[in-house]
């Protein structure tokens, strides 16, 4: 017990040391390559902000240029879609081109139509007096001066539409049509033609007329043929759905615009028609309809006027998508922000003009408008997923790796070290107990021919009787001895290969029972009851070493013995079997559990049971039955359950199967 707790406590002071020696090396490597990719990590993420920083400022420059370019459109004529010119005066808003703003804050001054010529007529109409109301109507309607035409073709229309008379009114309506230039309430008369012209197709039922001349309203009302104020235009809005049977859908960003022409009107009354009370730029936030933010750049122009150019976010977008790099590598160097970096521009209160909103704590460069100059906050949003993944993927990947082969190459060489060394110590500890088994089965028949000795030297008148008997012990245990060197320089031998077999046909029922009948007469199957039955392979013969054999077969009944129990009763059977002729060797004992039931053929190895119960063995006999049976081509079964015995069998080839040679046999792998 004392020597077990000696191996377990050396194993664990080795375990020990090997872990100070090979624990602290890997910890520190695995340390080494966490702060390299760290550092990697830190020097990457600097290099990128320096990066993307001098990215931001090239986009700041980009759209400086492009805003300096911009105000030059305010002497053109052509402007790009997404951009309108607004010129802001005392009479009102004036806007380039005028399809892209829907209505004005003011509409322009026109020339209203006439009314005095008409009071007259006008007096004989409300008297009943139509048909020479209609001929002095008629009358004016011919005249060079397009206030008073307009005028009389109106009333024209109106007393015809009383009447019923439909294509009349309606011829009426069309020559009024075709005068722009005169306001009739505020409104221009063809315009107002036309919306009258809607209302006879409703009221004489014509809706096939009614539709198309709506549609084709709706068509120049949305392209600003009318410059409108504000509550015109949503009159109009909402009359002509009902003509057309579906909303109206304004151009994108012309209600923006809209909206910035009024904030532009009210900002002008506020400071009393001074346009240097306008910064030269600025970001509106307005139209919370459309949410569309836009662009004002202005300019003071001669006579007290301020012209504004309105840029929609749509422009803008194609700004920035000039800020992009090149991929020309014989160009100036790409410093610009890469494709997959988006740009966003945000107005002073945080809303997004272009671009995605900025998510908080992204890591993104931004530039306050306080700090560029530009009317807008310009923030350059970082990648997705992050560019270390993209740019530095491959050299992390490999260091990491790397790291991870140098660490499995440790470990994996630890393992094997660890099970070398364990499996020495092994070793060591079966030698250990061998030497110890050893001398144990030395001291017990050498304890015996000492005390006979002793004996015989006291006294020389023994009866003859008595001193035969102390003869016969003498031999017995001389023969034990004898067994006992000769199994183990035979084992040396069959583990160099030197052990010399000499294989001649054998009975193999006829040496089992010469065997079981040789060792019924040794002391220590005294108690024991060993039956023997051979009846199915009598006459069957096998080329065996006789003596090999016959020291396997002792071996079987001595292990059976020893590890018997309870009831005592051996059984050997010689019997066929599909590759031969099998000697079993059947016992009632202990058992062997089923983990063990591969390395009790090992040298040295012993059973947990029988250490544990103390039973004297030295490990080395089943090794050599092992040997023996295959050196003679056989093969050793196993047969075992704990608490219900064992059953070994020899399996040997007959002779008609192929019978063994003489001579030298080569050491057996593994030592069974």
């Amino acid at each position: 017990m004392s020597r077990g707790r000696r191996w377990s406590g050396s194993s664990h002071r080795l375990a020990a040391l090997f872990l100070a020696v090979v624990l602290p090396p890997s910890v520190a490597l695995v340390w080494l390559g966490a702060q390299l990719l760290q550092q990697d990590r830190s020097l990457w993420a600097q290099r990128e902000l320096e990066r993307r920083q001098a990215a931001a400022q090239a986009a700041v420059r980009s759209l400086e240029q492009s805003l300096t370019d911009a105000e030059r459109w305010l002497a053109e004529a052509t402007l790009p879609e997404g951009v309108a010119r607004l010129t802001v005066s005392a009479p009102g808003v004036d806007a380039y081109p005028p399809g892209r703003v829907l209505w004005l804050p003011v509409a322009p001054i026109a020339q209203p139509a006439a009314t005095r010529e008409f009071i007259d007529a006008e007096a004989l109409e409300y008297q009943g007096q139509g048909a020479q109301a209609l001929r002095r109507y008629e009358l004016l309607a011919r005249s060079s001066l397009p206030a008073v035409r307009a005028g009389a073709l109106l009333r024209v229309a109106r007393v015809h539409r009383r009447e019923k008379r439909w294509d009349a009114a309606l011829a009426a309506y069309r020559q009024l049509a075709e005068i722009d230039q005169i306001s009739i309430d505020g409104m221009r008369a063809d315009l107002v033609a036309r919306r009258a012209s809607c209302f006879l197709f409703e009221e004489a039922g014509l809706k096939a007329d009614l539709s198309t001349e709506a549609l084709a309203l709706e068509a120049d009302f949305l392209a600003g043929r009318w410059p409108l104020d504000h509550p015109a235009w949503e009159l109009m809005a909402k009359q002509l759905p009902e003509w057309t049977g579906h909303a109206i859908q304004p151009p994108p960003g012309s209600l923006a615009l809209a909206a910035a022409a009024e904030w532009l009107w009210s900002e002008w009354q506020k400071s009393s028609g001074d346009a240097s009370a306008f910064p030269p730029r600025r970001v509106l936030a307005v139209n919370a309809v459309e949410n569309m933010p836009v662009t004002l750049v202005l300019r003071r122009a001669p006579g007290e006027k301020l012209d504004a150019l309105a840029i929609l976010p749509s422009h803008l977008q194609t700004w920035l998508s000039g800020v992009r790099p090149h991929s020309d590598p014989t160009l100036t160097p790409n410093r610009g922000p890469a494709p997959d970096e988006p740009l966003s521009l945000l107005t002073e209160s945080g809303e997004v003009v272009v671009g995605p909103r900025p998510t908080p704590g992204s890591g993104g460069v931004r530039h306050v408008a306080s700090e560029t100059g530009l009317p807008w906050t310009i923030v350059l949003n970082p990648s997705d997923p992050p560019r270390p993944m993209q740019e530095f993927g491959a050299r992390r990947q490999l260091l990491m790796w790397g790291l991870a082969a140098i660490v499995l190459l440790l470990a994996g060489g630890s393992y094997l070290l660890w099970r070398v060394i364990q499996q020495e110590l092994a070793v060591a500890r079966l030698q250990t107990n061998f030497v110890s088994a050893v001398s144990h089965e030395f001291r017990t028949p050498l304890a015996s021919l000492r005390h006979v000795t002793e004996l015989l030297e006291e006294d020389d008148e023994l009866p003859r009787e008595r001193r035969k008997s102390f003869y016969d012990v003498l031999g017995r245990n001389t023969d034990r001895l004898h067994r006992l060197v000769e199994s183990l320089l035979d084992f040396a031998r069959m583990e160099e290969g030197r052990k010399p077999y000499d294989p001649q046909p054998v009975n193999a029922a006829a040496l089992a029972e010469r065997v079981v009948a040789d060792f019924k007469k040794d002391d220590r199957a005294e108690g024991v009851a060993i039956e023997f039955d051979a009846a199915e392979a009598a006459a069957i013969d096998v080329h065996a070493d006789s003596a090999s054999l016959a020291h396997a077969l002792w071996n079987l009944l001595d292990n059976a013995v020893k590890y018997s129990s309870g009831e005592r009763t051996i059984r050997v059977l010689v019997e066929r079997h599909p590759a031969g002729v099998a000697i079993s060797v059947r016992d009632a004992g202990l058992g062997i559990p089923r983990r063990e039931q591969k390395e009790i053929f090992r040298k040295f190895v012993r059973g947990e049971t029988a250490r544990r119960l103390g039973i004297k063995g030295t490990g080395l006999g089943l090794a050599m039955v092992a040997h023996i049976v295959r050196a003679h081509g056989g093969a050793i079964e196993l047969e075992s359950e704990e608490g219900a015995g064992s059953t070994f069998r020899l399996v040997l080839p007959v002779v008609a199967e192929g019978p063994a040679k003489a001579g030298h046999y080569a050491p057996i792998s593994g030592s069974g």
